[in-house]
């Protein structure tokens, strides 16, 4: 009776033990499910905050008579102008201060690098966090530049006799070269390279036996190019249709425009068409970032501009009518920004307006700082850190 006894307790003991962790399990489930539901409320209460007005957190005075244009750096902006380039952290502090002599400089940046050329001359410039690390002269005028994240560099140019495309190392080592004559293949107009700077896009136009025919040639200079003549991976033809533009979306899609619409490629070794969109009306603007694409498009005189957003694969996210008539407009990871003279309007990916403000003087750039409420705001004579409040 004794043993019997025993093993009952030790039975129940074991029960209650069971027992106690299912319950124990449970609420430990419950508690984490309670707090991620709270996290999940907390930052969609911080991504839907409509802000009124905002703060002045640093100011630096912004002088030179000859600047040409900003640039969003990361966390930091750079200035430009035709006799140097000047790097500006969010604290006010210089990162580096570069001087050179251009008469139309044109930018582009990827990474941790910043390249500046001459345009219709012959000058590159390029600078890192630190400033510059590369300089080099081209042998033909320069019509376009885009750099990648490594420090290659690719540049449209042209010849007298034919069209240059040729990609720069940082100590202007050639380690790439396209040579087009127009009569042969048409005129390049436009050109993208992909961040890891091993995938290229050309864009040509060209007339043959009367016919409009535009051209989308794919370049590969990996080790899939390797096994194809010139490293030309792919390539597409277009009748009565021009495509003033290309851009790679991320490193392994690209997307053409055109006027009333645009075409998605899958590039990630070689490519394929994914996707056309036609459009009723004319691009007004485009906007792109590593994840969309989108366009602004005026149907008539007499109509609205409409926004509109797309993934990678085409899909429309948003399709929304804009009546801020602006002056520039780009994508920055989840917020389209756009400004004109003297307002700045942010907007989130669902079309919901975070910031639109008027400000006093003129607003020369607007860049974000961070993903949630710091931005440079630049006028003439400040550029200024601030800080959106409620």
């Amino acid at each position: 009776m004794i043993k019997e006894n025993e093993g009952r307790s030790i039975r129940d003991y074991g029960n209650r033990k069971k027992k106690d962790k299912r319950i124990r399990n449970i609420v430990i489930s419950v508690l984490f499910l309670v707090f991620a539901a709270m996290g999940i409320a907390y930052l969609l209460s911080i991504y839907n905050r409509n802000y009124q007005s905002y703060e002045v957190l640093k100011t630096v005075d912004n002088t030179g008579e000859s600047t040409v244009g900003y640039l969003s750096y990361g966390s930091a902006v750079v200035k430009y102008s035709r006799d140097g380039a000047v790097a500006i952290d969010k604290d006010g502090s210089i990162l580096w201060n570069g001087s050179y002599e251009m008469m139309n400089p044109i930018t582009d940046t990827c990474g941790k690098y910043v390249v500046i050329a001459d345009k219709d001359n012959k000058s590159i410039q390029i600078f890192d966090e630190k400033g510059l690390v590369g300089g080099y002269t081209t042998q033909y005028d320069i019509k376009k530049v885009e750099i990648a994240a490594q420090g290659v560099v690719v540049a449209l140019m042209d010849g007298e006799e034919a069209n240059y495309i040729m990609l720069y190392g940082l100590d202007g080592t050639v380690l790439g070269d396209v040579k087009k004559y127009i009569n042969n293949d048409g005129y390049p107009i436009d050109i993208a390279l992909s961040n890891d700077g091993q995938k290229m896009v050309i864009s040509f136009l060209s007339f043959a036996k009367g016919e409009l025919i535009s051209k989308v040639a794919f370049y590969n200079f990996g080790e899939v190019g390797q096994n194809y003549t010139s490293n030309v991976v792919g390539g597409f033809e277009f009748k009565d249709m021009i495509l003033p533009r290309v851009t790679f979306l991320g490193n392994d899609t690209v997307c053409s425009y055109k006027e009333n619409g645009f075409l998605i490629f899958s590039m990630i070794e070689t490519p394929n068409m994914i996707h056309e969109e036609n459009l009723e009306g004319k691009i007004q603007s485009i906007l792109n970032s590593d994840k969309y694409t989108g366009v602004v498009l005026k149907a008539g005189e007499a109509s609205p501009k409409q926004l509109l957003l797309y993934n990678l694969k085409g899909e429309k996210i948003l399709d929304k009518v804009l009546d801020f008539d602006y002056d520039k407009i780009f994508l920055t990871g989840e917020e389209i920004i756009m400004y004109d003279n003297l307002t700045c309007l942010v907007m989130k990916m669902n079309g919901q307006i975070k910031f639109k403000y008027t400000f006093d003087g003129n607003v020369a750039a607007f860049f974000p700082i961070n993903d949630l409420d710091r931005y440079f705001l630049i006028n003439e004579t400040k550029i200024s850190e601030i800080l959106l409040v409620e």
